[in-house]
């Protein structure tokens, strides 16, 4: 059953977990999907559609590195400025450093700065399905 609010939880706990134990590649990684995750909880009970196999129909409601720039403008003209603000603080902290793809990737290419940087967006983007928790917007 699809629950981007329940993913989001589990990808940031296991990147903070992974990220003490030193695995920066992996914490990277659940990081990004954990942002990802957040950001389409809050789209979803907005009017995201979805294909039957869960996926967004709009492209642009991919992949974190271009679904962060893409929410602000979806949630905004459907009433969700709020939430928009909260994410348009922060630059896009995923665009050309994180990629989907990058579980391919070997390891060592991940830098604890690039790994503090995406879980700096994930937490802006866990604040902004907080926050539509708290407004009931999600139950």
């Amino acid at each position: 059953m699809l629950d981007y609010a329940d993913a989001a939880k589990r990808h940031w706990d296991d990147g903070g977990y992974l990220l003490a134990d030193n695995r920066l590649a992996n914490a990277d990684h659940l990081f990004g999907l954990a942002a990802e995750c957040a950001l389409k909880a809050v789209m979803l009970p907005l009017g995201m559609e979805l294909n039957p196999t869960g996926a967004p129909k709009d492209r642009r409601h991919g992949h974190i590195d271009r679904l962060w720039d893409e929410f602000g403008a979806f949630v905004s003209s459907r009433g969700g400025a709020r939430y928009a603000a909260l994410l348009n603080a922060h630059q896009n902290p995923f665009t050309g450093s994180w990629k989907v793809d990058q579980r391919y990737d070997a390891g060592a290419g991940c830098t604890p700065a690039t790994v503090a940087l995406h879980q700096q967006g994930a937490m802006a983007a866990k604040h902004c399905l907080d926050a539509a928790i708290l407004d009931g917007l999600i139950a």
